[in-house]
C-alpha cells in the first residue's frame, strides 16, 4: 500500500513540476521574447517580471519564485528577455510590453484589470514609466492594477549628480565604470540637468525638487510596491558612497509624498542584510531582497 501511496505521490509532483514549465515564446521580426507560465485553471489575472539592466529572463526565474506561487492561484506570469538594444525612452520597451500583454489577454480571456508589472532596477523603472504613461498620456494598451518595484533609480537628475560624484570619488571600479556608462548614456539622451531641466522633469519617474514630485503624480490611483535596502555599511566599504548616493533617497522620498497627497496604497518595504546575489556575494540591489510570497498577495489584494 506504502507503495502505491509513492507512485501516486511522485506523479502527481512530476506531474505538477511539468505543468508549470516555462513556454518560451519567439517572434519573426523581434529577437526579444519571453516565458510564459500558464495555470491548469482559467486564468484570474497576469504578471508581468521585467528584468534589470544586463540580465536575462532565466536569471530573473531562478532568483524569485512568485510564478510558482502565481501558478497555484490561477495567475499567468510572463518573464521578459530584452534581446535587442532599447532606447533610454523605453519607448520600444513599451511597444513590445504592449503586444505580449494583448497577446495573452486575447488568448486566455485574461481581465485587463487584472494584471500587474514590476521588475528590479531598470525593470522596476520601466513598470513605474509604463504606469505613468498610461495615466499621462493615455498610450498604453492598459493600465496595470498595480506595480511593483526592486529598488529602482528614479530621479535623473539626483541620478546624474550621484554618477558624476563616484566618477570624482574613484573609490571603486565597478562604481566608476556603472557610472562613466550610464552618464554617457543620460547625457547623450537629455544633457546636463542645469541646461535641461524641463527635459528632466518630463522623463524622469520622480523628481524630488518639483513641488509635486513631477510624474509621481500620474501614480495616485494605482497601488505600488517598492522594496529597498541601503546596506550602508556595503555601499560605504565596496562602493565608498553614503545615503544621498543610493536609490532608497529617492524611493523613500517618492512613497512619502505619495502618502502625504492621500494615495491609500503606496506601500514602502525597507529591507536589512537581505540582499544576496545568486553567485552568493552580499549586495543590497538584487532580487532577493522581494519576498515573493508577501507580494503575490499584496498584487492578489489589488487586482480590481
Amino acid at each position: 500500500m506504502k507503495y502505491k501511496l509513492l507512485i501516486i505521490f511522485f506523479i502527481a509532483f512530476f506531474s505538477n513540476a511539468f505543468a508549470q514549465e516555462a513556454e518560451k515564446v519567439t517572434f519573426k521580426d523581434s529577437n526579444n521574447f519571453y516565458y510564459r507560465i500558464v495555470p491548469e485553471g482559467k486564468p484570474q489575472g497576469m504578471i508581468v517580471v521585467l528584468p534589470g539592466g544586463g540580465e536575462n529572463a532565466e536569471r530573473v526565474m531562478n532568483q524569485i519564485y512568485l510564478d510558482e506561487l502565481a501558478y497555484a492561484k490561477d495567475i499567468v506570469v510572463l518573464f521578459t528577455n530584452w534581446e535587442e538594444d532599447g532606447d533610454f525612452f523605453y519607448n520600444a520597451d513599451q511597444k513590445f510590453l504592449d503586444r505580449i500583454v494583448k497577446d495573452n489577454v486575447e488568448k486566455y480571456d485574461i481581465p485587463k484589470n487584472k494584471i500587474s508589472i514590476g521588475g528590479l532596477s531598470g525593470g522596476g523603472m520601466l513598470a513605474i514609466t509604463y504606469a505613468e504613461r498610461a495615466v499621462r498620456d493615455k498610450n498604453t494598451y492598459f493600465v496595470p492594477s498595480s506595480i511593483f518595484a526592486i529598488d529602482p533609480p528614479l530621479d535623473y537628475e539626483n541620478m546624474y549628480y550621484r554618477l558624476e560624484r563616484d566618477i570624482e570619488r574613484n573609490f571603486s571600479d565597478a562604481a566608476v565604470n556603472e557610472a562613466k556608462m550610464f552618464n554617457k548614456e543620460l547625457v547623450a539622451a537629455i544633457g546636463t540637468p542645469d541646461k535641461n531641466r524641463d527635459k528632466y522633469l518630463k522623463e524622469s519617474m520622480f523628481t524630488y525638487r518639483d513641488k509635486d514630485g513631477g510624474n509621481a503624480k500620474y501614480l495616485m490611483n494605482i497601488p505600488i510596491l517598492m522594496y529597498t535596502e541601503a546596506g550602508i555599511m556595503w555601499q560605504m566599504n565596496n562602493r565608498g558612497r553614503n545615503i544621498y548616493d543610493l536609490n532608497c533617497a529617492d524611493i523613500t522620498a517618492m512613497m512619502n509624498l505619495l502618502k502625504l497627497r492621500g494615495h491609500k496604497n503606496a506601500d514602502l518595504i525597507i529591507t536589512n542584510d537581505r540582499g544576496i546575489r545568486p553567485e552568493g556575494f552580499r549586495h543590497p540591489h538584487s532580487w532577493s531582497i522581494m519576498d515573493s510570497e508577501e507580494c503575490l498577495n499584496w498584487i492578489l489584494k489589488h487586482f480590481n
